[in-house]
């Protein structure tokens, strides 16, 4: 078993002061008691005149006459001057001498001439000769000040020394006492040691043969608490990181332990101390000023040894015993127990650990042959001389070679010859400065093919720098580089047309807008859009949608010019749902960019077949001219978008040329339409109600409904600009629901705002397309729920074209409304196109005559025929007629004359908000 190290520091007694203890554990060390019992500090080892003092030593004036009377003739008077601000010492005068001159003062008997006085420091025996010598009664003692502490006589020396023998045989008497009782514990102590040597000799032997040894420690632990006959034990074995591996104990319930929670942790008494003085003896640890007390349901403890478990400067844990059961503090021979313990248990556990450690470096080097060997990697291993020694299963599958055909030779077999010599050179150049090197290389496998591959060399070193071996590993890039094309094919290409996409198409782009400045010519930007491709989308599924599409990107690129050199060719990509773009390279003049938008228009007029169908679909086009009047990319993208939307808004299947004069309405409507998506939120939208008179009496009979768009910015927008995009973005669902409840929420208020009852007064609210669905009913019978509104007073209106769109719905859902008592008017009628025989089924309730018809009557009789035949035709299918779009009495006067029932128009009022209605007032003017 090794000594414990030399130098170590213990704490010992009551006293926290650091002492060094013994290099070998085999010394015996006296207990604090044994040491106050041999070394008294009350006994001098020379007596000194300090220590002789006369007890009969009288401090007097030096004018003063002493009577004799009841002195003794051991007496010893000591003169003093005190005239002056501080007593001086003058001299020593015997009782004897004063005796023989009583009518003198002590002034006078005083030696001309006085002996030098003794230091406190002097020897008993040189004043013994200095009292013999100079014939003297007594000598005074001074320090080294000067100042009066005493004086001797012969008498005073002679008790001191008889004072020393006395005590000195009291001290032979205790020693002899103290050491045979320090020969019965030493014999104790011997056996204790033999003991635990066995005890330490069965840990170690077990060690050396298990695998785990926590019953072992536990069961060393208990033996060595009873051979300190401690009543608390603890046993802390640390991993290698230094946190708590396992915890063993003794003398403490669980419940004890689990109050406690965690041991010790390395910080305070039982950590900081304990690490930097490696043993802690303490009487009692609450007078030690690291001592932080005990955390709660801890028992009391108050005496402590702990040592450190380390060997070889590793610490591997920490020994505590607390409170010896017969309440005396722990001794240095308790002290060497636990330190021999300690070293112990350090054995132990260091065999163990290594044993592990071994055990884990033969488990990693089998996984790092098997990961060698399995390694999808090629790997490839040669020593400082660049001779192949090792290689791995992997690489000999991806070159081909076996394994007897690369050992020994060089990794040259592999060059494909793709790389030059200062390739190499700087591959080597930045191995040797670093010790690696990685990139990407093309070699040659042994069917003679040409690959990429990513290779990373690391250059292995001794302890000594010199490089032994080099470590190749590479993969294959092959199907990496096939992969990365088609990755980049995806990232840059449509995957549904194969087109290029819009982040190939910005490049494109920006390419042929240099080559248009380098070149000095001219390029084109062709921005296309679908006309009514949702409404395909939307009918006839996606799957016929995206057929469509393909063919569209396939019709296309036959409109286009081929890259032919030096001659770049044009681009066709697809930026997003049914908008393509083409870019036109080289162009001499404007009109070669016309020529090429009219022939797609001329080829789409060719009808697609998709599947069992054929449907012929129209194409809008924008051209914006580079250089031109845009300087960016964005701006000639902005300038091509302007011009299609200006060629969708006259009216499709046509192409516009950007023109900055005609193209600033345009772009003003296009800001207006992204405001249009805020509106609805931002509380923009208002309701005005327009009144219809009844033609037999001129009353108020009902309202119209009629949305208004007051822009913050652009004032009143018109209707005729907005409705038609709420239509297009498909925001004509949200607004419309926001009218139709918007309306119920008014109906009262319209009510008592013309003085009518409910029930008499209508209110007509407009229906889109998007709208005529299962949900409108679902809206509506909801609505009238939430503001306990009767059916009867709401009609709707919607055109008689999208009446007809899906004849067989809109039957179902008007039907449904009438149920509810919802009535229907077909809106603008005799402008669309309706089937009568269709027209006759619906269950509608009133015809509305277009204002286009109105306008015109008066001076030409087909329109007024063409109202007399509708008014008679409505009568006969039982409806009622109403005309809107009349402005003077004329109109009213010939409506009157031909049977219709109700009229709308400015002459009767205009829209007015809610707040501005009136009652009607006088009759419709003559």
């Amino acid at each position: 078993m090794p000594k414990r190290p030399p130098g170590r520091v213990g704490i010992c007694c009551s006293c926290p002061q650091a002492c060094a203890a013994s290099p070998g554990a085999s010394s015996f060390e006296l207990s604090p008691m044994d040491s106050a019992n041999l070394l008294d500090p009350s006994l001098p080892q020379a007596l000194r005149v300090v220590d002789a003092l006369s007890d009969r030593v009288v401090p007097v004036s030096a004018e003063a006459r002493p009577q004799p009377d009841g002195l003794s003739d051991q007496t010893v008077f000591a003169v003093f001057d005190r005239s002056g601000a501080c007593e001086v010492f003058l001299g020593l005068v015997t009782a004897m001498q004063a005796a023989a001159h009583p009518d003198r003062i002590l002034m006078d008997l005083l030696p001309y001439v006085s002996p030098q006085p003794l230091r406190p420091d002097t020897s008993v025996e040189a004043a013994w000769r200095r009292l013999r010598r100079e014939g003297v009664t007594a000598l005074a003692v001074v320090d080294d000040n000067d100042r009066f502490l005493g004086a001797v006589t012969l008498a005073s020396l002679l008790d001191a020394a008889l004072r020393q023998q006395q005590k000195l045989r009291h001290m032979i008497r205790r020693m002899s006492r103290c050491f045979h009782q320090r020969l019965d514990r030493l014999a104790e102590h011997s056996n204790r040691l033999r003991c635990l040597n066995a005890d330490m000799r069965d840990l170690l032997h077990q060690a050396a043969l298990a695998d785990s040894v926590p019953d072992l420690l536990q069961s060393a632990l208990t033996r060595l608490t009873e051979l300190v006959d401690a009543r608390y034990g603890a046993l802390i074995i640390q991993d290698e990181n230094g946190g708590i591996e396992r915890f063993f104990h003794t003398g403490m319930t669980e419940e004890q332990v689990a109050a406690i929670g965690q041991p010790p942790g390395g910080k305070g008494l039982f950590g900081d101390v304990l690490c930097r003085c490696g043993t802690l003896r303490l009487r009692n640890m609450a007078d030690h000023p690291r001592s932080a007390g005990f955390p709660e349901g801890h028992p009391p403890m108050r005496s402590l040894v702990a040592t450190l478990i380390r060997l070889h400067g590793q610490v591997y844990g920490r020994v505590y015993l607390c409170d010896r059961r017969d309440g005396s503090a722990f001794s240095a021979e308790d002290e060497q127990l636990v330190e021999a313990f300690a070293d112990a248990v350090g054995l132990a556990i260091d065999h163990l650990r290594e044993r592990e450690r071994r055990r884990r470096d033969e488990l990693n080097l089998r996984i790092a042959a098997q990961v060698f060997e399995s390694s999808a990697e090629g790997i490839l291993i040669t020593d400082a001389e660049q001779r192949i020694i090792l290689v791995n299963r992997a690489l000999t599958t991806i070159t081909g070679y076996s394994k007897a055909e690369l050992i020994g030779g060089t990794p040259k077999i592999f060059q494909s010859g793709h790389h030059g010599a200062d390739f190499y050179r700087d591959m080597w150049q930045c191995l040797e400065e670093s010790g690696q090197w990685q990139g990407e290389i093309w070699n040659r496998r042994k069917n003679g093919a040409v690959y990429p591959e990513w290779l990373r060399i690391n250059a292995l070193a001794d302890e000594s720098g010199r490089v032994t071996h080099y470590v190749a590993v590479f993969s294959d890039l092959s199907d990496f580089t096939r992969r990365r094309e088609g990755m980049e094919r995806l990232v840059h290409f449509d995957h549904l047309t194969e087109l290029p996409n819009r982040l190939m198409f910005r490049a494109e782009l920006k390419q042929a807008m240099l080559r248009t400045n380098f070149h000095g010519k001219m390029m084109a930007l062709l921005m296309l859009d679908l006309d009514r491709f949702k409404t395909i989308n939307d009918t006839l599924g996606h799957q016929i949608g995206d057929r469509l599409l393909q063919q569209v990107s396939k019709r296309l690129l036959h409109c286009v010019r081929k890259k032919e050199e030096p001659r770049f060719g044009d681009i066709v990509a697809r930026l997003s749902g049914d908008e393509f773009t083409i870019i036109l390279n080289g162009l001499e003049k404007a009109e070669d960019a016309a020529a090429a938008a009219t022939k797609i228009l001329e080829r789409f007029q060719q009808p697609f077949v998709l599947g069992n169908l054929e449907r012929t679909v129209t194409v809008s086009i924008g051209i914006a001219l580079y250089p031109g009047n845009a300087e960016t990319l964005d701006e000639l993208i902005s300038q091509a978008d302007l011009a299609m939307y200006h060629a969708k808004r006259k009216g499709r299947n046509r192409f516009c040329m950007y023109d900055p004069a005609v193209h600033g309405r345009t772009q003003y409507q296009q800001v207006l339409e992204n405001e249009l998506y805020n509106a609805l939120e931002r509380g923009q939208f208002q309701i005005h109600y327009q009144p219809q008179i009844g033609v037999a009496d001129g009353g108020a009979v009902g309202l119209e409904a009629l949305l208004r768009w007051r822009h913050p910015l652009y004032g009143q927008v018109s209707p005729m600009e907005f409705i038609p995009m709420l239509e297009e973005t498909g925001l004509i669902e949200p607004v419309g629901g926001w009218v139709l409840e918007q309306v119920c929420a008014d109906y009262r208020r319209c009510v008592r705002a013309l003085g009518m009852a409910e029930g008499e007064l209508t209110v007509a609210v407009n229906i889109s397309a998007h709208q005529l669905n299962e949900d409108l009913l679902e809206r509506i019978s909801r609505l009238l729920r939430q503001y306990r509104l009767d059916p009867g007073w709401l009609k709707l209106e919607l055109t008689e074209t999208v009446a007809m769109e899906d004849p067989e719905g809109s039957m179902r859902i008007f039907n449904a409304l009438r149920e509810i008592g919802v009535e229907i008017c077909i809106d603008d009628f005799g402008t669309g196109y309706s089937s009568l025989s269709y027209l006759t089924r619906l269950p509608i309730a009133a015809l509305k005559i277009d204002r286009s018809f109105i306008k015109d009557m008066i001076d030409h009789d087909e329109d007024r025929e063409v109202v007399g035949a509708i008014i008679a035709l409505a009568h006969n299918l039982k409806l009622q007629v109403i005309a809107e779009g009349v402005e003077t009495r004329e109109q009213y006067n010939t409506l009157a004359a031909l049977g219709c029932d109700v009229v709308q128009g400015f002459l009767c009022g205009r829209p007015v908000p809610l707040e501005q209605l009136k009652p009607p007032g006088a009759p419709i003017p003559d």
